[in-house]
């Protein structure tokens, strides 16, 4: 058999592989799918987005708005309860339009779970490539596999939530930015203007580092990306900004959404909000320091800087939903990384290996022996900013500082 024939022959077979596999993880979320229908994440845009290529109706309009209700309530929505209005930006909602081809909803959901699911695995390899962890062969599955199985990931994905994927964007501008891709970075920040609650704290730092940094080919590359998503948009729909603010007012008002304030607030109720604003306005301050001190400073700097933008943000008082936790990845990730930097590879199973096993069974063990749904809520989104806070700052020296230099890491091998 000639090298020609073996090479064809082979890509062939992965590529088979490739499509049985997916081909069973959508098969199996559809099944999940069917099983646990009642979720908006995923139903909202994609039904809004049927209905729009369908019947050419806008999908913030009343009608879809009350087929999204029938098809999640049985019937039209009583008074108090949610209206299920759209409250994604149409320029998003377009995203959506490739599963509407799968007429089944059970069946479009399970193909965006493994979506999503896919983007995640994703997100670990380009985390490494990030932080530049050269983790070795049995760590490496471990932290491909962790934002899939951190409790973070399932609670996104099953729910069809589209935060990972908004995750993986933000990474890869990161990753992008660090290789002097600035066009492509500043492109693939268009999740964060979009999604301002989950990454606008991290697009003001960047924009105003690359600027203070002059490369603002970084801004370019965004305001590219903008024009075209924002062209398309007011091309197919041209009245939908309006009504999407009207969604999206409805949704802060219906959504379960968490914040410092409201979390304490359960706890003491007296003086739990004031605690919130306390605790918010001092994460504001400390932001605020950490970002004048990145300016001018290089990536490996503001790497540090936007992890801890992003470990601070559910602190912020912004009021998100639990599903959007998976931005913690990033900054847990560099922990690690720069953990495992300081020591020799034999040693990295303690240093890094460790906290991944911990951080990975705390959360689960503290779901499946949790006696109130609130309370797990509460723990889940309260207790890990702060212990990736203290984390980042018990990393922060060795973070910002150049790596070790090769003698430094010749006699760390050797002890």
């Amino acid at each position: 058999m000639s090298r020609n024939l073996y090479v064809a022959i082979s890509i062939v077979v992965i590529v088979l592989v490739a499509l049985g596999l997916l081909g069973g993880l959508v098969w199996a979320n559809s099944l999940y799918a069917r099983q646990h229908p009642t979720e908006t994440e995923f139903l909202l845009p994609w039904l809004g987005a049927r209905t729009f290529l369908q019947y050419g109706e806008s999908p913030y309009a009343d009608p879809s708005t009350q087929r999204a209700q029938i098809q999640y309530y049985g019937r039209l929505a009583d008074a108090g309860q949610d209206p299920l209005r759209l409250s994604l930006p149409f320029p998003i909602e377009v995203l959506y339009f490739p599963f509407t081809m799968l007429g089944d909803p059970a069946w479009a959901r399970g193909a965006w779970m493994a979506l999503v699911e896919i983007g995640l695995a994703a997100l670990g390899w380009i985390g490494l490539r990030l932080t530049g962890w050269k983790a070795g062969r049995f760590l490496l599955p471990a932290v491909m596999l962790f934002p899939v199985l951190w409790i973070y990931g399932p609670l996104s994905f099953l729910n069809g939530s589209g935060t990972g994927l908004a995750v993986l964007a933000i990474a890869g501008a990161l990753l992008a930015l660090r290789a002097g891709r600035d066009e492509l970075a500043g492109a693939l920040l268009f999740p964060a203007f979009f999604r301002p609650d989950l990454g606008g704290a991290l697009l003001v730092l960047l924009l105003v580092w690359t600027l203070s940094a002059r490369r603002g080919r970084v801004l370019a590359g965004l305001a590219m990306a903008l024009a075209i998503l924002f062209l398309i948009s007011f091309l197919l729909l041209p009245g939908w900004f309006f009504p999407f603010l009207q969604g999206l007012v409805s949704h802060y008002q219906h959504a379960d959404l968490i914040t410092p304030g409201r979390i304490f607030a359960g706890w003491w109720p007296a003086i739990g909000a004031r605690l919130g604003w306390v605790l918010t306005g001092g994460v504001a301050l400390l932001l605020l320091l950490e970002w004048r001190a990145a300016l001018g400073r290089d990536f490996r700097h503001l790497l540090w800087t936007a992890c801890l933008t992003l470990a601070a943000t559910p602190l912020l008082g912004i009021p998100l939903s639990i599903f959007d936790y998976g931005i913690l990845f990033l900054p847990f990730l560099l922990g690690l990384a720069v953990l495992a930097e300081r020591w020799n590879r034999r040693r990295q199973w303690l240093v890094s290996g460790l906290p991944l096993a911990v951080l990975f069974l705390a959360p689960w063990l503290a779901a499946f022996r949790s006696a109130s749904l609130q309370g797990l809520v509460d723990f889940l989104a309260l207790a890990m900013p702060l212990l990736l806070l203290l984390l980042l700052y018990w990393i922060r020296w060795w973070a910002i500082r150049p790596p070790r230099t090769w003698l430094e890491t010749a006699r760390g091998e050797t002890e």
